[in-house]
């Protein structure tokens, strides 16, 4: 059974838009997506909390293969510092991940990348409702995600760090 926090109050917005990751809105037509016209908020919300979760892996990827390919250009990228404290969430997620914060990231792979997006969602919507986000949920949306990540070779970071 799809597991949905679509609107459950109580939660942090993360869960309650079933967008774990805080991707803000766009007109990217994300799988399992709520029409941007039913959408009032600023972020992203999805029908299913694994649709929520591939559009954070898919971005991720994205942004990596474009050569942000440390902790510190993805998180500045993911999180500018116009909105939030920035260079403590790029210190908890590279803590978290056990790698420096300008160490390039040259290979990716599925346990890479959901130990990534784990970690990002923690800070996203709090270590107290982490939880809400299983294993079989990232285990769920990467398998709708259509990724294939066999050690993928990355391209070197894209600015100077």
């Amino acid at each position: 059974m799809a597991k949905s926090y679509l609107n459950q109050s109580g939660l942090p917005l993360g869960l309650r838009n079933n967008n774990p990751g805080n991707i803000v809105k766009t007109s990217i037509a994300w799988d399992g997506k709520i029409p941007v016209s039913q959408n009032p908020g600023t972020f992203e919300q999805f029908y299913e909390l694994r649709y929520g979760v591939r559009a954070l892996l898919k971005q991720l990827v994205t942004d990596m293969s474009r050569g942000l390919t440390t902790i510190s250009l993805i998180i500045n990228k993911y999180s500018p510092p116009h909105e939030n404290n920035t260079a403590s969430y790029i210190q908890t997620v590279s803590n978290t991940m056990g790698i420096g914060v300008n160490q390039a990231i040259t290979t990716l792979n599925k346990a890479f990348l959901l130990k990534l997006a784990k970690a990002i969602v923690a800070v996203e919507i709090g270590s107290n409702y982490a939880g809400y986000v299983t294993t079989q949920d990232y285990e769920d949306a990467f398998a709708i995600s259509g990724l294939n990540l066999a050690n993928v070779k990355l391209p070197a970071p894209k600015k100077k760090v």
